[in-house]
């Protein structure tokens, strides 16, 4: 029976933490399209006819590359894509807050419907979104991109 190290059981676990997050984030902008527009608008950044596409590749890539990481499915690639979204998502909120802008961040809406906590753009949510970085950092540069179903051969790349 193979022994399971400390850095493969790390990588397993934020795999699966990180996976069930977007999973979470994902699909709730997927539920309510429309209103994760309108939080995309509230930014300022995208011209209006690129919102709506925008909501939907980030909602649909949340969605996959959490599925991808919780099944340990391309997992360096899926963190490293969810990477650069965190880098574009902590730029966009710092934008905002230093411009004053005050809006919801478009983060985790269930938040705010289960538990009546507020997700406003602040420094709050720019660090939660510094620690997901930070999380996914090993899982991008330790991860695995096997694919489960396919049989390694003895001795193979």
């Amino acid at each position: 029976m193979p022994r399971i190290g400390f850095q493969s059981a790390l990588i397993t676990a934020l795999r699966l933490l990180l996976g069930a997050l977007f999973i979470m984030s994902g699909g709730e902008k997927l539920l309510d399209l429309k209103f994760f527009a309108l939080v995309i608008a509230e930014y300022q950044i995208l011209p209006s006819l690129l919102i709506p596409a925008v909501a939907l590749i980030v909602s649909l890539c949340e969605l996959v590359c959490g599925t991808m990481l919780l099944f340990d499915l391309f997992s360096r690639i899926s963190a490293s894509v969810m990477l650069c979204m965190m880098a574009i998502f902590i730029a966009a909120m710092t934008n905002n807050a230093m411009r004053g802008l005050e809006h919801d961040c478009g983060c985790f809406e269930f938040l705010s419907q289960w538990y009546g906590l507020k997700e406003e753009i602040g420094i709050g949510p720019i660090v939660r979104d510094i620690l997901f970085f930070i999380l996914l950092l090993p899982v991008a540069l330790l991860g695995s991109n096997r694919i489960p179903w396919k049989k390694q051969q003895p001795g193979g790349l």
